[in-house]
C-alpha cells in the first residue's frame, strides 16, 4: 500500500463514446452522432472511438508507466549480485524511510528471476509472513518513474535526479528541470480535461502526448540507476 503518485493518474474516455451500462453516445469527435450503445458483447472491432482509445494498447513501455502512475510510491531496487549465478539484492524504503530488504513471493512468477531487464520494480502488494514479500510486481525504466512516479529533485552538483530520496540517476541538471516542466504540462492538459471533457485531448495535448511517448519508446531498456 501507499500513496499514489506521479502524473497521469486518470485516463479521460474519448468523447461520443458510450460508458459503463448506460445511455447512448453524444455527438462525438468524430462527426455526426456519437456511436450506437454497445451491448453486451461490447464495441465492435471496427468501432472508431474504441480503436482511437486503444491506439496504444500494444505499448508496453506505455503499460508499464501507467502501472508506475497507479503504484508508486510502491518500489523496490534491484541491485545486480556480484557473484555469478547470484540472485540480486531487492530492497525497498518503509514507511519510516529506511531501507529494507524485500523479496519475491514463491507464487510469483518473477520468483525464479536471477536478471531482471531494469533496475527498478513496481508492486501491488507487499506482505509478511516468513519474511517481507512482494506478489505481483513488474520491472520499470528511468523515464518511466521520473515521467509518473514522485516527486524529482534535481542535484545540480552532483549531477542526479532522485525521487523521494530513494531512487537516484545519473543525468545532467537540465534533463530534470525538462522533464519537471514535461511533468506540469502533462497536469495542465489532464486537468483541464476534467475541467472540460468536451475538449478534444488530442488538439490540446496530442505534441506533448507524441513527446512523452517518444521518450518512453527510445529509452534503453536497461538503463541503470546511480
Amino acid at each position: 500500500s501507499g500513496r499514489g503518485g506521479g502524473a497521469g493518474k486518470g485516463v479521460p474516455a474519448p468523447k461520443g463514446g458510450r460508458g459503463g451500462r448506460g445511455g447512448r453516445g453524444g455527438r462525438g469527435e468524430f462527426g455526426g452522432r456519437g456511436p450506437k450503445p454497445w451491448g453486451r458483447k461490447g464495441p465492435p472491432p471496427d468501432d472508431p472511438v474504441w480503436l482511437n482509445a486503444n491506439r496504444n494498447s500494444q505499448n508496453t513501455r506505455l503499460v508499464k508507466a501507467v502501472l508506475v502512475a497507479g503504484l508508486y510510491p510502491n518500489l523496490v531496487k534491484v541491485t545486480p549480485a556480484t557473484k555469478p549465478g547470484a540472485p540480486p539484492s531487492l530492497t525497498y524504503q518503509t514507511e519510516q524511510n529506511t531501507t529494507e530488504r524485500i523479496a519475491i513471493h514463491p507464487s510469483s512468477v518473477n520468483y525464479s528471476c536471477k536478471k531482471y531487464a531494469a533496475r527498478w520494480l513496481v508492486y501491488h502488494e507487499r506482505v509478511q509472513t516468513t519474511s517481507v514479500f512482494v506478489r505481483d510486481c513488474s520491472t520499470v525504466t528511468p523515464y518511466q518513474l521520473l515521467l509518473f512516479g514522485g516527486k524529482i529533485q534535481v542535484q545540480h552538483a552532483a549531477g542526479t535526479l532522485s525521487l523521494d530520496t530513494f531512487a537516484t540517476f545519473k543525468a545532467p541538471a537540465k534533463v530534470g528541470v525538462l522533464l519537471k516542466e514535461i511533468r506540469q504540462r502533462l497536469e495542465r492538459v489532464l486537468s483541464d480535461k476534467i475541467q472540460r471533457p468536451e475538449e478534444d485531448l488530442r488538439i490540446t495535448g496530442g505534441p506533448l502526448v507524441e513527446a512523452i511517448l517518444q521518450l518512453l519508446n527510445t529509452e534503453p531498456a536497461t538503463a541503470a540507476p546511480r
